[in-house]
């Protein structure tokens, strides 16, 4: 059933083009005839209509003065100038308008009719389908980032003819590749999915959702009074995303970080979405699962990571990248049990940079896995010069980050260094913060396992800086605890420091760990160490970290 608006004020012409559809030999047409401009409108406003066939000679009517009104009321719907006037200027100027098609009266017969109503109703279908691609997200139906940008762009003109503000939400998953590496892109395209509708119910009918690829999503606030009811939103979304979602089995978790920007005077719509990019980037690095307002401060901030950014990839290219090595000792500062490799950035200008100073831009960057590459690359040649100079067997730790422990291919990476044939009779072990497991997700605990299956040696580092649950302590196979040196500080001075370094050698002695002490600078804290059993000591009181070519005088006078 095609349903017809037929809007036509001559009664013969009318019934002519009703007895024609009723004629038609593939569909059925039901055909609602109305007489101006006015009921047309109004028939459009109670009900839909597959196609409109239009006399451009209303009572009410003035030049295309239908055709705008019908369109801006349905304008999904084809529209069919149906006419007397043979103009060949006439019709291109109503094509131009929007009408499909430009029918004589005099020449109308059935088949013709009907073949230009099934066009008219295809183009507008593939039109449809081609705006839908363009405009909107596929696996989501949330409006694409062309569209977003479009709409602001709207609503801040709007905004500022009225004086009025929006808001602009920039929304990033957080803990979201995971779900893709353990589970799989089904899965990841179902939690999207989730995500989008509860994005979409947290917000007001007025409001725009959308989704600009991969796990990042916007939300436009249109009619924003303060930045309390910006906040109030992105509260609801925060809460909204926190809940775990189905999939199967499986109780699937992320949480999001959301920047939050307003509009100002003569703000445009890239600023805009920039200025909330920002505040997202300062909200993820709070940890995930909180929102920021964008201020000028960041702007500034966010310039200088983009700068390093750019001076990391030269870096890699350069060969300013360093690795250097931090002996770890027994704690009557005698045998050399292992060293800590530590990775270093000479920059030409800030001088020598540690890890923590640049490795959080290197991972926004993506550079990671590079910079792993030339890391693996260095320590197998730096090993292979110690192997040659045949001085003692070592156990040499790496650090991982957080982004490198959710790497899919983790062991398949750390494989080629786990060699016996490269290594000798040096061990390797890789060390992860305290904060990179509490709490530990089902990828992290299955990668950490791996490497264990693999013979590469587990270090805890910095125990004592976050609330690490003992369970989990507990059901991970670390072979070394690292008391952070927040532990160690007021050892031999302070009782209570004593009490807490004591319980904590104690603990992993009795989960048969070793322990170790970071961060050791004074003969007292190496003493009361070495009272209380622990068995490595690493710090500047031993030794600073040195180049390969330093170690290796330093072992050999050892």
């Amino acid at each position: 059933m095609i349903r017809v608006l037929l809007v036509e004020d001559n009664s013969s012409d009318a019934f002519l083009v009703e007895t024609l559809l009723e004629e038609g030999v593939r569909m059925e047409y039901r055909t609602h005839r109305v007489k101006s401009q006015a009921e047309a409108v109004s028939a459009l406003t109670q009900q839909a209509f597959d196609v409109c066939l239009l006399d451009l000679t209303l009572p009410d009517a003035s030049g295309f003065s239908a055709l705008i009104d019908i369109q801006e009321k349905a304008p999904l719907m084809p529209v069919l100038i149906l006419t007397g006037i043979n103009d060949t200027a006439l019709a291109k100027r109503a094509v131009g308008r929007g009408a499909q098609d430009y029918l004589l009266k005099d020449e109308m017969e059935i088949n013709g009719l009907v073949r230009a109503i099934d066009y008219a109703m295809e183009r507008k279908r593939l039109e449809k389908e081609l705006f839908q691609r363009a405009n909107y997200d596929a696996l989501t139906g949330l409006a694409s980032r062309d569209m977003f940008l479009s709409r602001l762009s709207m609503m801040l003109a709007r905004a500022e003819r009225s004086g009025s503000r929006i808001a602009v939400l920039f929304i990033d998953l957080d803990r979201f590749k995971p779900i893709n590496d353990v589970h799989g892109h089904d899965a990841g395209d179902e939690a999207l999915k989730l995500v989008a509708q509860r994005i979409k119910a947290s917000l007001r009918a007025y409001d725009t959702p959308a989704r600009f690829g991969g796990d990042e999503f916007a939300v436009l606030l249109e009619g924003i009074d303060s930045p309390r009811d910006a906040a109030v939103i992105a509260q609801k979304i925060i809460k909204a995303l926190s809940q775990p979602m189905p999939y199967h089995a499986h109780q699937l978790e992320i949480s999001t970080s959301i920047g939050i920007a307003f509009s100002g005077a003569h703000a445009s719509a890239s600023l805009l979405l920039q200025q909330s990019d920002i505040a997202m980037y300062h909200a993820k690095k709070e940890g995930g699962g909180a929102c920021q307002f964008y201020a000028e401060s960041m702007h500034d901030e966010a310039l200088a990571r983009i700068s390093m950014e750019e001076d990391l990839r030269t870096a890699l290219e350069a060969g300013e990248l360093k690795l250097y090595y931090q002996p770890c000792v027994a704690p009557d500062g005698g045998a050399v049990l292992g060293v800590e490799v530590l990775l270093r950035w000479a920059h030409p200008e800030r001088g020598l940079l540690c890890a923590h100073e640049f490795l959080p831009a290197a991972e926004e960057a993506r550079l990671m896995p590079q910079i792993a590459q030339w890391m693996c690359s260095q320590l197998r040649h730096d090993i292979a010069m110690i192997n040659a100079h045949a001085l003692p067997s070592l156990g040499i730790a790496v650090n991982l980050s957080v982004s490198q422990l959710d790497v899919p291919d983790l062991a398949q990476w750390l494989s080629p260094l786990a060699q016996a044939d490269f290594l000798g009779d040096h061990r390797l072990a890789v060390e992860i913060c305290e904060d990179a497991i509490a709490p530990i997700s089902g990828s992290r605990f299955m990668a950490l396992a791996k490497l264990h299956e693999m013979g590469i040696g587990l270090h805890l580092d910095h125990f004592g800086c976050s609330a690490l649950p003992l369970t989990t302590l507990c059901s991970l196979p670390f072979s070394l605890l690292k008391l952070d040196r927040s532990l160690i500080g007021g050892i031999g001075q302070k009782p209570a420091d004593n009490v807490l370094v004591s319980a904590a050698i104690m603990l992993a002695h009795h989960l048969g760990m070793k322990a170790g002490a970071v961060g050791v600078e004074t003969p007292g804290q190496a003493l009361a160490l070495k009272a209380q059993a622990c068995d490595v000591m690493q710090g500047f009181f031993t030794v600073e970290p040195m180049t390969i070519e330093q170690l290796m005088l330093w072992l050999a006078k050892k």
